[in-house]
């Protein structure tokens, strides 16, 4: 039988390419939100905000591919459950990867705190 703490980490470990595309969505409107109500961007040199941002979606989209590839290269077990869940988040984590990147399209196609 497995114990029940392994079973725990495994359905977080179902659930962590979501977890890190939730924190990218909070860390990119967070910092965006506080920056634009602040003043620290202004229309004519959007540049300093606009690349923080870039900086913040690209260690939050490498870090959701980091994940990918580590689920992809776990070793899988015998067990058709066991299968299934590794299946699984290999599915998830390349489904939070494509979210995670999506999700900073329009830093590149809308002004910044327009």
């Amino acid at each position: 039988m497995i114990p029940p703490a392994r079973n725990f980490w495994r359905l977080v470990l179902l659930v962590a390419a979501f977890l890190i595309w939730s924190l990218a969505f909070i860390a990119l409107y967070g910092v965006h939100g506080v920056a634009c109500a602040a003043g620290w961007a202004s229309a004519q040199d959007p540049w300093p905000l606009r690349l923080t941002l870039i900086g913040v979606w690209v260690v939050m989209t490498a870090g959701a591919g980091v994940f990918a590839v580590w689920t992809m290269k776990r070793p899988a077990e015998d067990r058709p459950a066991q299968r299934f869940l590794r299946s699984a988040t290999l599915a998830t984590a390349v489904i939070g990867v494509v979210a995670t990147a999506w999700l900073g399209a329009p830093l590149f196609l809308v002004r910044i705190c327009g």
